[in-house]
């Protein structure tokens, strides 16, 4: 699972906008908010599973168009082609994000995996970014983001973070640096490895690629369970909101 991750996608997701591509999450501990499935240990509840569905729908209807695939927004969503596509890419969306935001805790950038935390943080952000507003202050992007803008920022800073610190470890220790080096020369073409600078640069490189081979190792093992009675009594309308 191969993800051109942080730069590319918060560049999609940001000049898209997509302010309108999810339904407003569902209150955490409401009835209707059941868990979705679960990624080691954390739980999806129906409220994020849905969120990510917005995200994948567009990308669903268009390999349905052109597969030829009906599309019954009526029926069950597990009885037609497109909706278990549309199952299984949000889950993946899902997945990733859960990972993403597991990393952070590991870096204690956040102290929550949960979707209701990233919620929370998001209304925060913008609560402080409307005062900002309002006192006269300099302020980067839009004065409310939407929710998906402040995910992919939250990922981009985690992910920045994680790349500084492995960077850091591998210009400190010679030795790991030349041996990755031996191993990727490409990350070093057309860089002096004799110079310090451009032996930053190839660390910056080398840990850059570590990152996202980490991140897609843990996608990959991630242990994940699907909450079959909660999807089986859903509809392709029931996921999108529609």
């Amino acid at each position: 699972m191969r993800r051109p991750y942080v730069a590319a996608c918060i560049a999609l997701f940001m000049a898209l906008g997509f302010c309108a591509c999810a339904p407003a999450p569902v209150p955490p501990g409401d009835t209707k908010n059941d868990i979705a499935m679960t990624v080691n240990g954390t739980k999806v509840h129906a409220d994020e599973f849905r969120y990510c569905v917005g995200q994948v729908r567009a990308a669903v209807w268009d390999t349905a168009t052109k597969k030829g695939w009906a599309v019954d927004d009526a029926g069950p969503v597990r009885d037609s082609r497109a909706g278990e596509l549309l199952v299984d890419q949000a889950a993946a969306r899902c997945i990733d994000g859960v990972v993403q935001r597991q990393g952070a805790v590991r870096l204690a950038l956040i102290d929550d995996a949960s979707f209701k935390s990233l919620v929370d943080r998001w209304n925060a952000d913008n609560a402080a970014r409307q005062a900002a507003s309002e006192a006269g202050e300099v302020l980067y992007g839009p004065v409310e983001k939407t929710l998906e803008q402040y995910e992919f920022q939250e990922m981009a800073d985690a992910a920045s973070e994680q790349e500084k610190a492995d960077a850091a470890a591998l210009t400190g220790d010679p030795g790991a640096l030349d041996a990755l080096i031996r191993a990727r020369p490409e990350a070093a073409e057309r860089l002096d490895m004799a110079a310090p600078e451009d032996r930053a640069i190839a660390a910056q490189i080398l840990a850059r690629e570590m990152f996202e081979s980490t991140h897609d190792r843990a996608v990959d093992d991630a242990e994940v369970t699907m909450n079959e009675s909660w999807l089986s009594g859903l509809t392709i309308s029931d996921l999108v909101g529609s």
